[in-house]
Parts: C-alpha cells; structure tokens; sequence
C-alpha cells in the first residue's frame, strides 16, 4: 500500500462526494425554502476544494520523492529531473492535467462560494448547485478513468522521464496559465445558470459577473500568448502560431469571452443583448470543455494531445449536458429576455460593438469549424482532409482586419446617435493620419494590400486612442486648475487610470492590439526563409548576413533526461562587423532516443530576429540549418505586455481616493470601448 496514493485516491473520491453534496442541497435549499442548506452547500464547496488541494499535495510529493510505485510519477519523471520540471510534470500528462484543471476549478469556486455567493441572496442555491455539478464532473474521471494514483504494475529505478518537448522552464509558466483560464470559464456559467434559473436577467447579474469574466479572459489571453511564446523558442519551427488543431481549441473560448465583455456594456448602458451575452458566458464554457474533449479523444491529431482514452467520449458526455442546459434554460426565459431599447442609429457605438461580436463569433465558427473539417470529411467519403495554415490565413485574415478597424470605429462614435457634424469632427483626423501613413508605407516600397491595410488600421487605433488619453487628460489638469492646482501632464495621464479604469485599461489593450497587429504584419509577409548546408569553416551569405560555422560540438547531459546535446555554432556577421553567435542544435535524450528535441539559436533586437534550427548533419559533419529572419517579433511579445498590463488595470483597478474623488467633476472625454 502507498500512502501517498491512498490520501490521494481518497481525497478525490472525498471531493466528489461533497461536490455532490453542494449539488443536491443546491437544488433542494430553494423548494424547502433552507437557507442553512444553501449555506451547507457553499461550505462543502469549500471544503472539496481543501480535498483537492490535498490530493494536488500528494501528486506533488509522490514526483518530489521520485515515487516511481505510482504509475503516473514513473512515466512523466525521472529521478535526475530538475526541480521545477518535477512540479511542471504534474501537469505534463492527461490524468495531472486534468487533476491540475479540477484543482483551479475547485479553488476558484471556493472562492466564489466565500466572496460572492453571498452578495447574490437571489441566486446563491442555482450558483452552489450548478458549481458542484461542474466539480463533480471534473472529479468523475479522476476517481474512475484516469487517476493519478494507480499502482505502477512495474516498478523502475529511475522513470522514464519528461516528454523532450516539455523539457523547458517556460512549463511552469504556459500550461498552468492556459488551464487556468479555461478551468475559469466555469464560473461566468455557472453565474449564468443562476440568473436564468433566479430569473434576475437585469443589470444585478452582470456586475457580480463582469469581474469573473475579465479575469477568465486575462488568464485565457496570457496562456495563449505563453504559448506562442513557447512554441517560438522552443519548438524550432520559427514560428509562434500555426493554427494547431489544440492551438485552436485554446484560443476558442477567448473569442467569445472577448465578444462577451464588449456586448456587456451595451446591455449595462441599454438594456440590449440580455440573451446574446448569456448565450456568449455559456459559449466560452462549452468550447472550453470542448477543448479538453479534442485534446483527449483523439479526434485530430496534433503533437500537443494526450493519448487517447476513455476520457475523451466522458468530455464528449459532458460538452452535450452543458450545451443542453444552458439552450433549455435560455429557451425558458427567452420572453423575459427581451430589450429594453432598441438601436437608435447605425453611426453609433452600439451597433459597431454588435457588429464586432459578429465578427467574433464568425472567426470562432471559421476556427471550429477548420478544427473539424478532417472530422467531417472523413464521415462523408472516408478520407481525412486537413485543413492548413493557409486556410486560416486566408480567412482569418480579412476578419482581423475588419475587427481592427472597428476598433477604431468604435473608438471616435458616441452611444446612442451621431450626427453629420460629430463624425466630421471625429473621423478628420484619424482619416487624415491614415492616409499619410499609408503613403509613407507606399513611399517606403510596402506594396502587400493586406499588410499595408493592417499597418495603417494599427496606427489608427494608436491614434484615435492617444488621441482619448490627452483630451482625458487635458479634463483633468482643467478640474485641477478650477481646484487651484497645478497637475503636470505625467500626473494627468497616469490619474486617468485611477479615475476611469476599465475605459483607460480598455485603451490600453487597443493600442496593444495595434503594436501586434504590426508585429505579426512584418513578421509573416516580410519574413525570410533560407535552408543553409554547411561543412566546419565554410561561410554562406544569407539575407545581408554571412554565416560561419564552426563544427559540431557535443555536450554532455546528465541531467533531465537529456543523454548528449549535439550544438552547430554559427557565427554571424554583416559588412564584416560581428553581429551573434547562435548555437543551434539537437538534445538527444535517454529514454526517448527517437525524438530528439530542437535548441533554438535565436538572437532578437527591436527591428528582427536572427532564428536558427538544426534539420540534421551528414557523417562529414556537414550541418543543414534552416535560418528565419524574422522583422519586428520582439514587439508581438512587447505588446503582449500591454495587453495584460491593460487588462489588470481593468480588472484590479488601482485607487487614490483623495485623487479619485477630486476628478470626478472633469468631464468625460469622448470615451471608447473598455473591457
């Protein structure tokens, strides 16, 4: 007997049982009229989640003591695995995956239970019942089909260690912050489910549930940044995003999350989109779940999936109840979800924000729908079609466009009406901008239709927004000076985050926006491509730069798994002068001898990358090297900053009451969407 299996084992099942618990005393606390059961059920929510974190606390030690008795521990680590990479293992693999998914789960519901059940007297029953039905089936496979705790049926001295494409510090980093923010879809559907079973469909349910959805979209954002991050200097592909069938699967649910938190607003200002934005917060969920079915069934292929297992149909079960609960719940209450007010005018925000969700919605239909088009292809003749980056591409393409022009749409038009004078006044400016840049970019030799629409479309957001900041900020140091101060420019603009977070957070990730915009625009259609074969001492011009290469040198491993790591030294150097010495090549590991994994030569300025991988080398040691420049990716990743930086100053606004309480005489800029 293991006793770290057994606490483990047992606290699962433990967990499910007060999972179920906060069930049936959710759904029997409102016929009964018991609100000692409600409060119950929101304590065994709590505790469930002291269980799981106690069954995360064996896996973790089990790894930690290189327990190779259970089977998990034997086939994802390895005794001469590092530290952090024994930790990242927990969640290298399907059963610790999911175990780290109902985990994050079980916390954030605990948190849920303690900080918002309670400001929601009308619907506290519906949130606990529905939040232990999404715990419990997340508990389900863990007790019954995929445990992390059974016994290896052999035993090893040493495991068979990390997967090789795992072996990467940015694994304590990438997967926890993408299941994180999609285990956090659950709590926007389950607040959903609980107005639409209280039948409080007002303005109530959206406050309690706005913070819940930002932050879910936040952590959603940063893990798929993460990882296009990782795939980019790890992989060795050169390239951050390849329209993966599991890539997609993680971006899905951003999409309506990121429709969800703009139509708030007009149902806040209008009374508009009560059913569009329950029918989105339930959208996010269910593509959520739909994600862990796909990467767990093996129903397209991807170097990112897990094995397939009976776990996938239990998701495919589990994506259907969601799916009819929440068209059965919408269906019910559709009379009382009707609009307050209707659209005054096509030139007004509201409708541009309507039309962006469109555009959101139909990119989340072109990515579902390309996800499983070898699916439904192989069901109509029998043959498996899949579907390219340049499908993707090619439509995606358009959409973002469109969407990034709408932001600058949305940006200048008021609520409601604008007149003839107003949009002159308004779009003069940014038009005019756009036209000078664009004959600039034409002038500078840029002749791709698509690449110089996306350019000009950025630096009108940049435009139209800095554009909202100074008159924001000229309002302040103006109620300043009516006060008898002086307030300098820094000051005003920095005030503004204080006084309007989620309008000025919500700029922030426009702008953000913009600078990966023209990241991505430069990066993709001005990127170069050379395969490079080289003998020791031999040198080859390439894109402006010679490449020197000086031998195959090998590393010793030892450690992670890793038996040698085979590096082809490249100096590299213009006109002459030194500019990197890049050291690709190949790990070559113990256990998985057949899947060697690529060391990225990589050197990054503002203005390009330099990006090497090794192909393979030739018994005279002759080295083909593929080499990528690659303009302007270091400001994908530098706009990626803003984004999250802009999306926590919404979320966890920063306040100054003396600060705060003296602006809020300024008037209002012309204002533009937040988040």
């Amino acid at each position: 007997m293991n006793l770290l299996a057994t606490v483990g084992s047992a606290s699962v099942l433990t967990a499910l049982a007060c999972s179920a618990f906060a069930l049936v005393g959710g759904v029997a606390a409102g016929p009964l009229r018991r609100p000692d059961l409600v409060d119950a059920a929101r304590r065994a929510l709590v505790v469930a989640a002291g269980l799981v974190t106690i069954a995360v606390g064996a896996l973790l030690a089990a790894l930690l003591r290189d327990d190779f008795s259970i089977d998990y521990v034997t086939r994802v680590s390895s005794r001469d695995l590092e530290t952090p990479l024994k930790v990242a293992a927990f969640y290298s693999s399907q059963a610790g995956s999911l175990l780290f998914w109902a985990w994050i789960t079980a916390l954030l519901f605990a948190v849920f239970a303690l900080h918002t059940v309670p400001r929601i007297p009308w619907g506290a029953a519906a949130a606990i019942a529905a939040s232990g039905a999404v715990l419990g089936s997340l508990l389900v496979p863990l007790a019954f089909m995929a445990s992390p705790f059974r016994l290896s049926p052999f035993l090893t001295p040493d495991g068979l260690g990390l997967n090789p494409l795992l072996v990467d510090r940015g694994m304590l980093v990438h997967p926890p912050m993408l299941l994180g923010g999609l285990a956090s879809t659950a709590v926007p559907f389950v607040l959903g489910v609980a107005a639409l079973a209280a039948g409080r469909l007002d303005g109530t349910w959206l406050r309690v549930v706005r913070p819940w959805a930002l932050g879910s979209w936040l952590v959603l954002s940063v893990g798929n940044v993460l990882g296009g991050w990782w795939a980019y200097t790890v992989l060795g592909w050169g390239g951050y995003w390849g329209w993966d069938p599991v890539e997609n699967s993680a971006i899905l649910p951003l999409l309506p999350l990121t429709a969800f938190l703009h139509s708030v607003m007009i149902q806040e200002r209008r009374g508009m989109l009560k059913l569009w934005n329950l029918g989105l917060a339930f959208s996010a969920f269910a593509l959520a779940v739909f994600g862990t079915f796909n990467v767990r069934s093996g129903l397209v292929n991807s170097v990112h999936s897990f094995a397939q297992s009976s776990v996938g149909p239990y998701f495919l079960v589990m994506l259907g109840v969601a799916v009819t609960v929440s068209v059965v719940l919408l269906f019910w209450r559709a009379p009382s979800l009707k609009a307050d007010s209707d659209f005054v005018s096509l030139a007004s925000r509201e409708s541009v924000l309507v039309v962006n969700n469109y555009l959101l919605i139909a990119m989340s239909l072109v990515v579902l729908g390309g996800t499983l088009f070898p699916v439904f292809s192989e069901l109509y003749d029998g043959s498996r079609i899949t579907v390219g980056p340049a499908f993707f591409n090619e439509v995606m393409g358009p959409l973002l466009l469109a969407m990034l022009v709408l932001v600058v749409v949305g940006t200048v038009l008021p609520w409601r009406q604008a007149t003839r004078a107003t949009l002159g006044a308004r779009f003069r400016w940014p038009v005019l901008a756009s036209v000078i840049v664009a004959l600039l970019l034409v002038a500078l030799g840029v002749r791709d239709a698509s690449s110089l629409m996306g350019v000009v479309a950025a630096f009108a957001i940049a435009h139209v927004t800095a554009r909202e900041f100074v008159v924001g900020a000229r309002a302040a140091r103006r109620a300043a000076a009516a006060h008898g101060e002086s307030r300098a420019w820094p000051s005003a603009l920095l005030g503004l985050l204080d006084r309007d977070p989620r309008r000025y957070g919500g700029y922030l990730v426009h702008v953000s926006l913009a600078v990966m915009a023209i990241a991505v625009v430069g990066s993709s259609a001005y990127q170069q491509q050379g395969r490079l074969s080289l003998s020791p001492g031999e040198s080859v011009d390439f894109a402006g730069y010679t490449f020197r290469f000086e031998g195959l040198r090998e590393r010793g491993g030892g450690t992670n798994g890793i038996d040698a790591e085979v590096v082809a030294p490249l100096l590299v150097t213009r006109d002459g002068n030194p500019v990197a010495r890049l050291e690709p090549g190949r790990r070559i590991f113990r256990n998985f001898p057949e899947q060697p994994a690529a060391v990225v030569g990589l050197h990054s300025t503002l203005l390009r990358d330099l990006y090497t991988f090794v192909e393979g080398w030739d018994e005279d040691e002759r080295v083909h090297v593929q080499v990528f420049v690659n303009p302007l990716v270091a400001w994908l990743w530098i706009g990626a900053g803003m984004y999250a930086a802009g999306g926590l100053i919404a979320f966890a606004p920063l306040r100054a009451p003396s600060v705060a309480r003296r602006e809020v005489a300024a008037p209002a800029p012309s204002g533009a969407t937040g988040v």
